[in-house]
């Protein structure tokens, strides 16, 4: 029960440093000068749009991959039912 919360707190924490990341990233970074020391904790710009559709994608492979799974796994086993109730 301990480990649960411990995991779900670390995961809690993991998703609040990204999100407070990329939102200085992408609102704040563009009226900062580029000569600031703070531009040099971030990757350039355009990564800001390439990184997020990236992950979109995989996350739309990984989503399509597992039903294409789901939907093959079960037309295997109604095969399988409809060959043992025809013997």
């Amino acid at each position: 029960m301990v480990c649960d919360k411990l995991v779900g707190l670390v995961m809690l924490a993991i998703a609040t440093a990204v999100f407070s990341y990329y939102t200085i990233w992408v609102f704040v970074l563009p009226f900062v000068d580029e000569n600031n020391f703070l531009q040099y904790f971030f990757l350039p710009r355009d990564y800001a749009i390439k990184l997020p559709f990236l992950l979109l994608l995989l996350a739309g492979l990984g989503v399509g991959s597992f039903i294409g799974n789901v939907l093959i796994k079960n037309a295997q086993k109604e095969k399988l039912k409809k060959s043992k109730k025809s013997d």
